[in-house]
C-alpha cells in the first residue's frame, strides 16, 4: 500500500448520528495514516464543519425520494444524477470506495465498476415488530420478502463490513457469493473522563427513530422506583410522540429533550446509568461510549453486538431479554442502586487504531 491512496467514503448526510460519528472517527484516523480522504454526502447536511474541514467533501444533492421512506424498495437515480455521480468519483479517483448507511447503498448499482465495501453499520433487514393482528402479519410477511430480494438485489458480489457475528451469518445465508467481514467499532479516547455532578438518573442517546423504542424507556422510568430526572440526547421524527407519551405517563415534568448535541459525553458523564432499549442494533457506539465515562449501560440483548459488550458476569446485570418491560424497570432500580464494576483496561476494548487496523488489513 502507497501512501496517499485515495478513500472515498459515502454516506448519507453528517447530521449526527452514531453511525455518521463512527465514520468520521474512521476517516480521520485513516487520514492519520497517510490515506486521501473524501467524502460524498446524499444530501448537503452536515453538522461537522470543523471536522469534514480536512476532508474533501462533496454532496450529491438526491432527489428527496432517494433518500426517504424504506430503505428496501427499488430506487432510481435520474439521469443527471448519475452524471453528477461519476463525474464525482471520476475526478476524484478513488483507489477505494466504501458505502455506508442507510439510503447510499441504493448507489451500488452505479458503482459496479470501482472498488467497493460495502459497510453496514446496522442491520439492513430488522425484525417486524411483532402483532396478533392476523392481516398485519401477512402484510409482514410479503413485506419481509420483498425487502429481502432488493437485499439481494443490492448485496449480491458485494463485499460486506458487519459489526456482529449475528449479521455475518444473517447475509452469508442469504448472500451466496459475498464476503462478510466482522470489524468491532472503535472510538477515541475520552479526553476527560473524570466524574461529574449527576444532573439525571437516566440518559438516552441516539436518533428519535422507531428502532430505538425509547418509549420503552419512558415507560421503564415511570414504573421505576425513581425519584429524579431522565435526559434524552438526540433528535428525529419521534419525538414529539415521547413528548406526548411522557405527559400521558404523568412524567413530562421529569424528562429533558435536550435534541441533537456535539457533546454527547457531558450528558452521559452527568447520568448515573444509560438506557438502549433498541430492537436491533449492529455494534452500539454510545454502549463504549458510556463505559468508557464510567457510566454504566443498560441495554436490550438485541444482538450479538451489543451482548458482547457486557463482557464479565457482573457487567451481564445490564442486559435485559428484548422487549421485557418489566425486567427493564426492575433492572433499573437494581443498577442505580448497586451499578456493576467496569473494567479498568475498557479503553484497550474500545481502541479506534485497532479498527483502523483492521479496515487497513481488507483493503490490502
Amino acid at each position: 500500500m502507497q501512501d496517499k491512496a485515495k478513500i472515498l467514503f459515502i454516506v448519507d448526510h453528517l447530521q449526527g448520528g452514531g453511525a455518521e460519528i463512527m465514520t468520521l472517527n474512521l476517516a480521520q484516523k485513516l487520514q492519520e495514516r497517510g490515506y486521501d480522504i473524501s467524502l460524498l454526502l446524499l444530501e448537503n447536511k452536515n453538522n461537522f464543519d470543523h471536522i469534514t474541514e480536512s476532508f474533501k467533501t462533496f454532496s450529491l444533492n438526491v432527489p428527496a425520494d432517494f433518500s426517504r421512506g424504506k430503505l428496501l424498495v427499488n430506487k432510481t437515480l435520474d439521469k443527471n444524477t448519475q452524471s453528477r455521480l461519476s463525474d464525482i468519483i471520476n475526478n476524484l479517483k478513488p483507489d477505494y470506495i466504501i458505502v455506508t448507511i442507510w439510503y447510499a447503498f441504493n448507489l451500488l448499482p452505479y458503482l459496479k465498476e470501482y472498488k467497493v465495501k460495502v459497510w453496514a453499520q446496522a442491520d439492513l433487514l430488522p425484525p417486524f415488530n411483532k402483532t396478533y393482528n392476523p392481516l398485519k402479519t401477512l402484510r409482514n410477511y410479503y413485506k419481509n420478502n420483498i425487502f429481502k430480494r432488493n437485499f439481494i438485489r443490492l448485496m449480491a458480489n458485494q463485499e460486506i463490513i458487519t459489526l456482529n457475528k449475528d449479521l455475518e451469518y444473517k447475509y452469508l445465508s442469504l448472500l451466496n457469493n459475498s464476503r462478510v467481514h466482522i470489524v468491532r467499532n472503535g472510538i477515541p479516547s475520552p479526553d476527560d473522563n473524570s466524574s461529574l455532578p449527576k444532573e439525571w438518573d437516566l440518559c438516552f442517546v441516539g436518533r428519535l427513530s422507531p428502532s430505538k423504542q425509547v418509549e420503552h424507556a419512558l415507560i421503564a422510568f415511570s414504573q421505576s422506583s425513581l425519584i429524579g430526572k431522565m435526559v434524552i440526547v438526540g433528535d428525529g421524527a419521534r419525538k414529539e410522540k415521547l413528548k406526548k407519551i411522557a405527559i400521558k405517563l404523568k412524567i413530562i415534568d421529569r424528562i429533558d429533550f435536550i435534541g441533537w448535541s456535539s457533546d454527547t459525553s457531558y450528558y452521559i458523564r452527568k447520568s448515573k446509568l444509560l438506557l438502549l432499549p433498541s430492537l436491533t442494533e449492529g455494534y452500539p457506539l454510545v454502549i463504549g461510549e458510556s463505559l468508557m465515562n464510567n457510566t454504566p449501560v443498560l441495554a436490550y440483548n438485541c444482538s450479538e453486538g451489543v451482548a458482547s459488550q457486557f463482557y464479565t458476569e457482573d457487567m451481564k446485570r445490564g442486559l435485559v431479554h428484548l422487549n421485557d418491560i418489566h425486567a427493564l424497570k426492575l433492572a433499573i432500580n437494581n443498577l442505580i442502586k448497586e451499578p456493576y464494576h467496569i473494567p479498568e483496561d475498557i479503553y484497550l476494548r474500545y481502541s479506534l487504531d485497532t479498527m483502523a487496523d483492521h479496515f487497513i488489513k481488507l483493503l490490502n
